[in-house]
């Protein structure tokens, strides 16, 4: 195949490389509904999604990126009700693929951020089928939180991509803070760990590599710690699982990301 592609990056942790077609971002307002409870909408939303959504981006997921899936059976052996999926973010497809492959058969909700929404004819829509956009303000703080906790209870699986950026077919894990793993540490959720890795075509070649999607062991709240130690330990077992699956030497680099060279004065 031909020489990969470098990309330079300025800040590691918070550049973005998403190709969002200008997408002009536009804030929700204070008052933005989280939680939708009328018979209708779950109606509406649960034929979205499963009769119609999940299907195509299933069939979308294996056409252009050929997945492949490792460890998810580790899931159905543990017989989880309600969890918290926590993944590498190198597509834009992300949250439909671990909609798609690793919470087969289960509603799906995926933090995102307020870029998903800001499009006013079909935020509706993006809302049915799973978003749940990151608050700005404490008014939509609280409800981002009693949605969150709705869900949990009510067994569904939520998804996070705590990198926040997307970085396309990067084979680097970027480091993340503690603060997106409070959640299941308050709730006493499990956590699952996922790791996309790249794998490159044998036929092929002139095409993207192959998305290959790891599944981690459960990680559950020791709750014998307080709260801040509790919420760190889940983040470091999902950080280490990353970083192990990662590291692997068939992980197969597309792009190659690289410090933006300084310029000489």
């Amino acid at each position: 195949m031909a020489d990969k592609r470098i990309v330079f990056y300025e800040d590691f942790n918070n550049d973005d490389f998403a190709h969002t077609g200008g997408i002009k971002w536009k804030p929700l307002k204070s008052n933005f509904k989280y939680l939708h409870k009328s018979i209708f909408w779950k109606f509406l939303s649960s034929l979205l999604y499963f009769v119609i959504a999940v299907p195509l981006t299933w069939l979308y997921s294996k056409v252009r990126y050929n997945v492949k899936v490792v460890g998810v059976k580790k899931l159905k052996k543990a017989h989880l009700k309600g969890y918290f999926v926590y993944g590498n973010h190198t597509q834009e497809a992300d949250g439909f693929m671990t909609q798609d492959f690793v919470s087969t058969g289960r509603k799906t909700y995926v933090v995102c951020s307020q870029d998903v929404v800001s499009i006013p004819c079909i935020q509706h829509l993006v809302v049915m089928l799973g978003a749940i956009p990151v608050p700005m303000g404490p008014e939509q703080a609280k409800k981002f939180v009693e949605a969150i906790e709705y869900r949990h209870k009510r067994g569904d699986v939520i998804v996070i991509f705590p990198e926040a950026h997307i970085w396309p077919y990067t084979t680097l894990i970027r480091d993340f803070p503690d603060a997106s793993f409070t959640y299941p540490a308050q709730l006493n959720a499990p956590v699952v760990g996922t790791c996309v890795t790249y794998e490159e075509r044998k036929i092929f070649r002139h095409r993207p590599p192959r998305i290959v999607l790891h599944v981690s062991d459960p990680f559950y709240p020791d709750q014998s710690l307080p709260l801040g130690e509790r919420t760190h330990a889940l983040r470091e077992q999902v950080y280490h699982f990353m970083v192990d699956v990662s590291s692997s030497l068939d992980n197969f680099e597309y792009i190659h990301y690289a410090p933006k060279p300084k310029t000489k004065k």
